[in-house]
């Protein structure tokens, strides 16, 4: 019981820092601090390597507590859980190729700051993103749940063939965090795209559970914005949604 609670709280904590360091607030202050080239520059990068050190600290914790066994699945049936786990690792890595790796990391930003050339946006929330012809990139997994690179660390977490105690309490705490940080990502978009978003929710597409293409609509493309419609981004405007179903 000791331990669920502490690898609870230790979760919880993580999830307060990331949460806290991703907000507008956040940022403002490292724009004072830093000035806001710069912190367009870094901040991104920061919040990636810290949010990857933060997540290894709590693993290497949780790793030291003692633990009891719930149960363990062998043979077979482990073999199709690992398979499972798997198949969450490639779904998150195809939605961060769809995203676009070196804007979703600010490694762009932070190479075209280093060369005196123009910024790209940085990212509005964990994507969909905008691509480089002014459009919001839906393909891959976001053409089958909105938050794709959240609901990838569902299968991660639980599909799991040795269940102990420490990793049920991590798996409930974490995973209720994927989703409410979902929400709150939801808001940040809807900011950032305004209309353009309200399309791409109109597609169908599930919020955060992965339901098959199918149930989106069958155009490819929507039509732009109008002008008076269209969003004010962080950085460009964005004059329509552009999917891509074979990437």
């Amino acid at each position: 019981m000791r331990t669920a609670v502490k690898i609870s709280l230790a979760t919880i904590t993580f999830a307060a820092v990331h949460s806290a360091l991703a907000t507008r607030g956040a940022k403002l202050l490292a724009a004072r601090w830093l000035g806001e080239e710069r912190r367009d520059a870094v901040y991104r990068v920061f919040f990636v390597v810290q949010s990857l050190a933060g997540f290894g600290a709590l693993l290497a914790y949780g790793a030291r507590l003692p633990t009891t066994t719930l149960y363990r699945i062998e043979g077979f049936g482990a073999l199709l859980l690992r398979t499972g786990q798997a198949a969450g690792i490639a779904y998150l890595l195809i939605g961060l190729k769809e995203a676009g790796v070196a804007q979703w990391s600010g490694y762009a930003s932070l190479q075209a700051w280093r060369r005196g050339l123009p910024m790209p946006p940085g990212p509005a929330a964990q994507g969909p993103e905008l691509k480089p012809d002014g459009r919001l990139g839906i393909g891959g997994p976001y053409l089958h749940s909105r938050h794709p690179l959240n609901f990838a660390g569902i299968p991660i977490f639980w599909l799991t063939p040795h269940m102990t105690a420490r990793r049920l309490a991590f798996n409930v705490v974490g995973s209720l965090y994927l989703i409410l940080g979902s929400k709150h990502e939801e808001m940040r978009l809807r900011d950032a795209y305004g209309e353009l978003y309200r399309q791409y929710v109109d597609r169908r597409v599930p919020f955060f559970w992965p339901l098959p293409m199918g149930r989106t609509t069958s155009s490819p493309t929507l039509l732009p914005a109008s002008s008076s419609e269209r969003p004010a981004s962080p950085s460009r405007s964005a004059p329509g949604i552009a999917a891509h179903p074979h990437r």
